[in-house]
């Protein structure tokens, strides 16, 4: 797959407190395309990162995660009928990864929302939350996948 684009917050993150190092894990679903779908993968993805050592990073990767999902269902479906999600995450230890892959060219774009919208967030979220995030073109057929990535490590610094 290639990197069509690409944001990072800064290249490295410095090491906060280091306690026992998480699990590596990999996890991958399909999403209906209904935003009643996102609940349960986001509770899934709660458990999973507890269970992985990775309580820490809950809040923030999850968040993350529902914005992404969001996107893909909303944007990325919107006049795709029969669309498929894919939704899967791997973990190595150090670093946590989230990719996000709908039927739609469409690219996302971090936008500032005046202050009364109700949408138009979710990237800024995205940004704001993970240390970098892209998005690639699938290796095999059309769409994107719109991916983020976190360090692992404890006491690590808000984006």
């Amino acid at each position: 797959m290639t990197t069509d684009s690409l944001r990072c917050s800064s290249p490295e993150r410095p090491v906060g407190v280091d306690s026992a190092a998480p699990r590596p894990f990999e996890f991958a679903t399909a999403l209906a395309t209904e935003r009643e779908a996102i609940g349960p993968i986001r509770h899934e993805l709660v458990d999973l990162l507890r269970s992985s050592g990775l309580a820490h990073l809950v809040d923030e990767f999850v968040l993350g995660a529902q914005e992404l999902m969001a996107n893909a269902v909303v944007h990325g479906c919107r006049r795709i009928h029969d669309g498929t999600i894919t939704v899967s995450v791997r973990c190595d230890g150090r670093r946590i990864r989230l990719r996000v892959q709908d039927p739609s060219d469409a690219q996302p774009r971090v936008r500032d929302a005046a202050y009364d919208d109700t949408s138009g967030r979710g990237m800024l979220i995205v940004e704001a939350f993970a240390d970098c995030w892209g998005v690639e073109a699938p290796s095999e057929g059309s769409g994107k996948a719109v991916w983020m990535e976190m360090s692992c490590t404890q006491g690590r610094e808000a984006a």
